[in-house]
């Protein structure tokens, strides 16, 4: 604490925000209190590399469970020792109030909810006092997560929490990163079991910017909250709230169960959202390049190397304040999976069903074959001709479709029948899209878990005529 007011003194004198085009967008401000008006120059690529003592070659060792294959080249580096550990905490002790990115006001808005840190105070202290135990930690969310739009891997809000926690907590820190583009809360209850839960996580930062503006995800977020707070291991888990330009983002959804359940929510949005107001950021660059750090985002969504910076700051902040300030119980209390749901906790019992699993059986097939494109969802299954059937026997309650998306115009339209009834047209079809990706939709809910049969029928025309199946989310 004293060391937080001490850097708001020197940060009153010595502003490190960043100057950008006055925002075009109307912006909702949701946050009191004005912010500073004076502006410095934008930084280099080079300067936020030197804010965290990364080498210009540095390489990351965090292991991807998924992404956009575009985030796929991510290498390995040896974990830093003791003394190394010493030189470079002392290193960005020094240098904290001249480091570009977000100042002391933007960190204080970032908390937009504190909620319950016990646990996460717990997980910290006991890395940080036994130096023979792991430190575990999952990212799980969408293509912001993955480190889209960054110049180099390293400059990654995940990579560069990797390097801080080895560097500040435990060299024994893992770091997971389970980002994939384009994707939801929805899918992300899905897939807990395979993309979380595998990494014995101590600690689970979740993120969706793509649960914007729909509220079916009030009721996937609060499954996927209870089902982290629930695991064996009894993780901590942090929510982190980003920002589209004009000011998009999926806090209100969200927010019902995070408070409900004392889950902390850092917010980006609330951090930058005054400062573009006022003129002393600009949400969007000049161009593509994520090295142009003259706005905050090349694209209107996806953070570039300065934006990343930021959400770093953000959580870096955050858990030097929980290991500093807040008391670790000796025990932690287990998450009561019976407790009360304030959305009927629809996807307890979500997963992800493909040619791995031994929960369907298939009826009949014809013109379907054992393969799907997706590198992150290799085990479905995929036709290439108009009137290919599969009919699969499942037991659910509730039923969606993974199902891949591609700009070829070679993609075709599935019909989908469940226990004889007509349901839905499903398009795979994203022509002139900005890329293929992996969707997700709801097919079916109802009250209690019986066996079904689904059938799918590709209804093709000259040219589109192929189609993939993913994967079954089922619950």
């Amino acid at each position: 604490m004293k060391r937080r007011l001490a850097l708001l003194l020197i940060s009153a004198l010595t502003l490190n925000i960043f100057s950008g085009c006055s925002s075009t967008q109307t912006v909702k401000n949701e946050n009191t209190g004005s912010n500073t008006t004076d502006t410095a120059s934008a930084v280099t690529a080079d300067e936020i590399r030197d804010d965290e003592n990364l080498p210009a070659d540095a390489n990351t060792d965090t292991e991807t469970a998924g992404s956009t294959d575009a985030d796929k080249d991510v290498e390995t580096d040896d974990k830093t020792d003791d003394t190394q550990k010493e030189e470079t905490a002392s290193e960005q002790e020094s240098s904290d109030d001249v480091t570009p990115g977000m100042t002391e006001e933007m960190l204080a808005r970032s908390i937009h909810f504190l909620g319950d840190t016990s646990r996460l105070a717990s997980k910290l202290k006991k890395a940080r006092d036994d130096n023979t135990s792991d430190l575990n930690i999952v990212f799980l969310g969408d293509s912001i997560t993955a480190g889209s739009t960054t110049s180099k891997p390293e400059y990654a809000f995940v990579n560069r929490v990797k390097t801080w926690c080895r560097n500040n907590i435990s060299k024994n820190t893992n770091v997971t990163n389970s980002g994939i583009g384009a994707t939801n809360s929805y899918l992300g209850v899905h897939r807990l079991e395979r993309d979380v839960f595998a990494y014995s996580p101590d600690i689970i930062f979740v993120e969706f910017i793509n649960d914007t503006g729909d509220q079916f995800y009030k009721a996937t977020m609060e499954s996927l909250i209870r089902r982290c707070l629930a695991y064996e291991n009894d993780p901590a888990v942090i929510l982190i709230e980003m920002s589209l330009d004009g000011g998009g983002n999926a806090q209100d959804l969200h927010d019902p169960s995070a408070e409900y359940y004392g889950v902390p929510v850092l917010s980006y949005h609330d951090a930058i959202t005054p400062e573009i107001s006022e003129g002393n950021i600009s949400f969007r660059s000049s161009d593509s390049n994520p090295a142009n750090t003259d706005g905050l985002s090349p694209d209107g969504t996806h953070p570039n190397d300065l934006g990343h910076l930021m959400v770093f700051q953000m959580i870096r902040d955050f858990l030097e304040s929980t290991l500093n300030e807040t008391d670790a119980p000796e025990t932690v209390t287990p998450f009561d999976a019976s407790s009360d749901s304030i959305t009927g906790d629809i996807y307890k019992n979500a997963k992800i069903s493909d040619r791995t699993t031994d929960d369907y059986s298939i009826v009949s097939s014809e013109g379907f074959e054992d393969a799907s494109t997706a590198w992150y969802f290799p085990n479905g299954w995929s036709a290439s001709q108009d009137g290919a059937t599969i009919t699969f026997k499942m037991e659910f309650q509730n039923l969606g479709m993974l199902y891949y998306k591609t700009t070829d115009k070679k993609t075709g339209i599935a019909h989908i029948v469940i226990d004889g009834e007509d349901i839905t047209d499903v398009n795979g079809d994203f022509p002139n899209g900005w890329g293929d990706y992996a969707a997700s939709t709801e097919l079916y809910r109802s009250d209690k878990s019986t066996e079904h049969t689904v059938t799918v029928t590709i209804k093709g025309d000259d040219t589109r005529q192929r189609f993939e199946i993913l994967g079954w989310l089922i619950s």
